[in-house]
């Protein structure tokens, strides 16, 4: 079998409610369909979406890079994933999201060639995963009042978007607690918006309000920063923004910085380095997320599927499906809140418009 064509295509999402973070207010996203066809008459769909605050490249970059690889690809087995990557990384550094998009393109292809879903061609047994959701900065009353409206959804872990100052985040969760109860699992994400010293302080009231992990409370480079406020509490500390390739992962797991690694296939370029990135941190004990930065149903459902397949993927933050509105890219998964059962079809399963 071999790539007979890539094409790219910019398609749009906007969010239902725009989302706050700590560095950013996101109210629609651009990302890219990778189309892929085999001289086997086999089409395969991957999704490149960027994000410029944290992998540092852009729509235009996206597309760019794809056509300039994409020519490089051509009469290569899609299947030899491992020579695909190392044909991507000789052209470029970085450039997670497109190397993302190929790949995931190959994988579907690959899956469908061998006639099953591909959690199961990753060596997965079970299409069930378990989803948080998320809500963005607002009001203390705004956001308790949408926990509550996810959680009537039939949703169980309720992920939020802090970093602002530490009084009023926790003012938030304890509004949030208050409104959902003691059952719902709470996390939240700072996205680099904290002092280590305004982490420590503020992850002690966050204990008492029932939270089970922080993410990336810390800029991206201070590893050291990461480990001192992991060993100052007893809630999970994760890296998000710190972990985008393997060393990173490798540096995280060696010097016992975190708790917790969360694997985006944007950051680190896709199924096949995200499969390495697990692994070293199964070495070292440490679990992984997965987790999404506002993909369409497509690229949500590539990580659906390596989390089905992946033991050491104990978390999943894959919630942007439930947040954008699209009609471009839908399906291959049915859910009940946050309970997400993939469809028993070959390759990703997601249906595209027009296909």
């Amino acid at each position: 079998m071999k790539i007979k064509d890539i094409q790219f295509e910019v398609r749009s999402f906007r969010f239902e409610e725009p989302m706050k973070v700590a560095f950013a207010t996101i109210v629609d996203m651009e990302t890219c369909l990778v189309r892929m066809t085999t001289d086997e008459g086999i089409t395969g769909f991957g999704e490149a979406a960027p994000f410029s605050y944290v992998t540092g490249d852009n729509l235009e970059t996206v597309i760019s890079v794809g056509n300039d690889i994409g020519k490089a690809l051509i009469g290569m087995d899609p299947r030899a994933i491992g020579a695909i990557h190392r044909v991507m990384d000789s052209m470029y550094a970085g450039n997670g999201a497109i190397k993302a998009g190929i790949d995931i393109a190959c994988y579907d292809i690959a899956a469908k060639s061998a006639g099953v879903p591909l959690y199961k061609y990753l060596g997965g047994d079970d299409p069930h995963i378990h989803s948080d959701v998320t809500i963005g900065i607002n009001e203390p009353g705004a956001m308790a009042a949408d926990a509550k409206s996810w959680v009537d959804k039939g949703f169980e872990i309720i992920k939020v978007k802090l970093g602002e100052d530490i009084a009023t985040d926790a003012e938030r969760i304890r509004a949030i607690r208050e409104t959902v109860g003691s059952d719902i699992k709470i996390r939240i994400d700072a996205n680099q918006g904290w002092s280590i010293k305004d982490t420590v302080i503020i992850s002690r009231r966050l204990a008492e309000l029932g939270v089970d992990l922080i993410e990336q409370p810390v800029r991206d480079f201070d590893f050291e920063g990461l480990r001192e406020i992991k060993n100052s509490t007893d809630v999970l500390i994760a890296a998000d923004e710190s972990c985008h390739s393997i060393h990173d992962a490798s540096r995280l797991a060696s010097m016992r910085a975190v708790d917790v690694v969360n694997i985006k296939l944007m950051k680190c370029g896709g199924i096949y380095n995200a499969i390495k990135i697990a692994a070293i941190c199964e070495g070292a004990g440490i679990p992984c997320m997965i987790g999404c930065m506002g993909e369409s149903t497509l690229g949500n459902l590539a990580g659906m599927h390596l989390a089905a397949a992946t033991d050491n993927i104990k978390e999943v933050d894959l919630d942007s499906v439930y947040i954008l509105k699209q009609e471009d890219v839908y399906g291959g998964f049915d859910h009940c809140g946050g309970h997400v059962t993939l469809w028993d079809a070959p390759g990703i399963g997601c249906i595209v418009k027009g296909e």
